[in-house]
């Protein structure tokens, strides 16, 4: 019979009085001590020498054009996925420009309409659920955000198309997106309230699509405000590498996005989700409709994963990958290494779980996109180091890039985003499997 565990607080005089007299016995720890409180928990402990084992040269560098800045906002899958569009329309126009750059607040402007829609048709969509129901609750406390993945972003570029920067440049408010959250924020609770009210009071399906439209309308005049209204079609003046002067006249949107060459349904998220109740080689979705829609993904092992990021690096084409980018990495030095900082020789306390424990202990999360153009392989096409395209400007990191370490990759990569051309029929085969349908919060 097992013993009763004690469920009584242990922090007790004596229990305090042995800390103490621990801590002051710890030498190690005291010399810890003065280097994290002068220099900061980061650079306190970091290992110098990895800088000295990083050097920025790869054996296969396919993309190094200007790099994006985000600003203050949580559009890093809008700039990643943008950045592999903006490749391919400037290889495919064979331009001179260095710095060509798609418009992502054109991106961010639609992704907001649409996630207004999709929050309206969940308002409806619960209408026989109590106010201070979990599922209302939890769509209340956060009704809109600008953070995304690729696969938020191919249905938007399929239906809405891309545009040059210069067309609808940022404004203000589009790189500190905190107002725009917080004003739309507050129109969508109005309109769920508009919305429940009239289906208390018996209005029918017409009156409530009314409802919807009408509130729709007002968050796409929000939306113009504080970010221009995206134009419907533009003239598009560009010199190629040989010195031709041509303008695209009158182009649409999608006509332009179209110049990519892109179909956004050969394009498959690829995870790395080590945990044993979702086996290799099967497909998942946090989408709770059942849907079998762009936000489905493979889970496969990571060396699989990453012999298809070398394949689709080697064919000359960028690579979007989500990860948990605050983890063992320098954002000011660009720097990411799985033992970057040994915070458990610092500390002075075991702390550091394994990627499967940190998953299921919700230690990880996808907390940054970004894209790979490059990789360092040795003599036997193993990956040693990874170039990476952030979004951060190019005033972080190594000219706005930054180089990883192999070692974390297999640590702190979540996500992929591969080309079907690039992967063996057996993992494309896998992929148009019916996805498992995983609840909230169980997926990066």
């Amino acid at each position: 019979m097992k013993e009763e565990i004690s469920l009584e607080n242990c922090i007790t005089k004596d229990f305090l009085e042995r800390c103490r007299a621990a801590w002051e016995s710890d030498e190690s720890g005291h010399q810890a001590a003065r280097a994290i409180t002068k220099n900061g928990p980061l650079l306190g402990v970091m290992d110098v020498d990895v800088p000295r084992r990083l050097p920025f040269t790869f054996s296969v560098d396919v993309w190094d054009e200007g790099v994006t800045d985000q600003g203050e906002s949580l559009r890093c899958w809008a700039f990643a996925s943008l950045n592999v569009v903006r490749q391919s329309i400037s290889e495919n126009l064979n331009l001179a420009e260095k710095n060509f750059e798609l418009s992502q607040n054109f991106t961010y402007f639609y992704d907001q309409l649409e996630k207004s829609s999709k929050f309206l048709e969940n308002v409806c969509r619960n209408f026989d659920k109590p106010l201070r129901s979990p599922a209302m609750l939890q769509m209340l406390r956060r009704p809109i955000m600008d953070n995304g993945q690729w696969f938020v972003f191919a249905p938007l570029a399929k239906k809405y198309g891309v545009v040059p920067k210069f067309v609808m440049p940022d404004t203000q408010c589009s790189p500190d997106t905190k107002y725009v959250t917080r004003i739309l924020s507050d129109k969508l609770r109005y309109a769920a309230h508009a919305l429940r009210q009239a289906h208390e009071e018996g209005a029918g399906a017409e009156t409530i699509q009314s409802i919807k439209e009408q509130e729709l309308a007002g968050v796409y005049g929000i939306l113009c405000r504080f970010l221009g209204q995206p134009p419907a079609a533009f003239d598009f003046p560009y010199k190629t590498k040989d010195g031709q002067f041509k303008t695209l006249k009158n182009i649409t949107p999608l006509e332009f996005f179209a110049l990519a060459q892109m179909d956004v349904e050969e394009y498959m998220t690829i995870i790395h989700h080590p945990v044993a109740h979702c086996p290799y080689g099967k497909t998942y979705t946090g989408n709770q409709d059942g849907t079998d829609d762009m936000s489905k993904m493979l889970n496969l092992d990571i060396e699989t994963i990453k012999k298809l990021v070398i394949a689709q690096l080697q064919g000359g084409q960028q690579v979007v990958m989500g990860c948990d980018v605050a983890k063992q990495s320098h954002k000011p030095s660009g720097y990411m290494h799985a033992r970057l900082y040994d915070y458990e020789k610092a500390f002075g306390t075991p702390m550091m779980l394994s990627k499967t424990d940190r998953i299921l202990y919700k230690g990880t999360s996808g907390t940054h996109i970004m894209a790979f153009d490059g990789v360092n392989l040795d003599e036997n096409q193993k990956p040693l180091r990874w170039k990476v395209h952030n979004s951060y400007g190019d005033g972080m990191g190594i000219h706005g890039h930054y180089v990883m370490d192999d070692s974390w990759f297999d640590e702190y990569v979540l996500s992929v985003v591969i080309r079907k051309k690039y992967a063996p029929e057996e993992i494309v085969r896998a992929y148009e499997q019916k996805p498992e349908i995983m609840a909230p919060g169980e997926l990066y």
